[in-house]
């Protein structure tokens, strides 16, 4: 558990520390430079990842709550409207334009949906971690960013594309990938 809390902590603090730190993040990718920089961060976030990943596989599944009945419906409605916000957070998209974070609502619900058929204590320490990430970055550009930036273009077309890049993920999920990240198949 210790490995997997290790990696919810690094991957939450490095999507933090831009939100948090603006001017020593402007500091630091002008003195490393811009490749540097993201070198440097998409490391963090890999070693994050592959810690979260360990650590979910080698933490054994103690319930904390009972699961409510409901909980795999909305599971399986609520994951393919996460994996279509997910995939509509960059590029010229209606729901980006609308919605001005769809990524980190895709993320949030994504945890949320989890937790509804996920009691164990790795997967409070999995999901609430990063819901809570996704929660807390969602109010604090919301409010940093309040009225400064102009909506994102939107096209036809790149709904289209985060749409369908949404869904077939959700296939590639349910029919293989699922089972290859977690160990734990969903067919």
């Amino acid at each position: 558990m210790i490995l997997l809390t290790l990696g919810v902590v690094l991957f939450t603090l490095t999507h933090l520390y831009p939100c948090f730190a603006v001017a020593h993040r402007a500091r630091l990718r002008e003195r490393l430079g811009e490749n540097r920089y993201k070198g440097l961060f998409s490391l963090l976030v890999f070693v994050a990842i592959a810690c979260i990943l360990a650590g979910w596989r080698s933490a054994s599944p103690l319930p904390l709550y009972p699961l409510p009945a409901w909980g795999p419906i909305l599971t399986m409605a609520a994951m393919p409207v996460s994996l279509i916000l997910l995939c509509s957070g960059q590029g010229q998209n209606h729901l980006r334009r609308w919605l001005v974070h769809p990524q980190l609502l895709g993320t949030l619900l994504w945890a949320g949906a989890h937790l509804t058929v996920n009691s164990e204590a790795r997967s409070l320490v999995l999901f609430g971690g990063i819901g809570l990430w996704a929660l807390v970055s969602i109010v604090w550009i919301s409010v940093r960013d309040w009225q400064q930036k102009p909506r994102p273009e939107a096209s036809w077309q790149g709904t289209g594309i985060s749409l369908g890049a949404g869904l077939a993920i959700t296939a590639l999920l349910i029919f293989w990938g699922h089972g290859w990240l977690t160990g734990i198949p969903l067919h």
